[in-house]
């Protein structure tokens, strides 16, 4: 009977400390964990130019200067179709879409289209190595429409895929 009342005290005292050292243990994960806040968004950032009705992807974020919004010449292309050419030499750029050709001067106000000098109301801007440029005045060189909404400060390019 000794024995039986022993083994229920040890049994108890497992118990009991098996009970201690998960308190212990819990306590420990609380205190050791990072802090954690959930903030929400009230909108979602959604892309400055849009392509036939859907949002661009693109690799340098557009910007808006002097009420103009500059991309990239390799996002619009990327966009819009067509074939970009760099270099060699150094300062060439030409873009091809539907027949027509458009060689970027780098530094000038003014363009060829298909050989014919015209001039650029607003010059290529580089940042970060990107040569930026300002969207509608490119489009409208292959014939693409531009439509900016000044209430979603939002610019929607809308062409033909052919």
């Amino acid at each position: 009977m000794q024995i039986i009342r022993q083994i229920g005290k040890i049994a108890t005292l497992i118990i009991v400390a098996s009970l201690l050292l998960g308190t212990v243990a819990l306590a420990w994960a609380q205190s050791s964990a990072p802090d954690f806040q959930l903030i929400e968004r009230k909108t979602i950032q959604r892309e400055m130019v849009w392509f036939n009705g859907r949002e661009g992807d693109f690799e340098y974020k557009p910007f808006l200067k002097n009420e103009r919004v500059y991309v990239t010449l390799l996002d619009l292309m990327r966009h819009i179709g067509g074939n970009l050419l760099t270099g060699p030499p150094k300062n060439l750029i030409e873009l091809e879409r539907n027949k027509v050709l458009v060689r970027v001067l780098p530094g000038e106000h003014y363009v060829l289209v298909n050989g014919v000098k015209t001039d650029v109301e607003r010059a290529p801007i580089k940042r970060g190595g990107a040569m930026y440029v300002p969207l509608r005045f490119y489009c409208n060189l292959f014939g693409i429409a531009v439509d900016w909404n000044r209430i979603e400060q939002r610019a929607y390019v809308s062409f033909s895929t052919e």
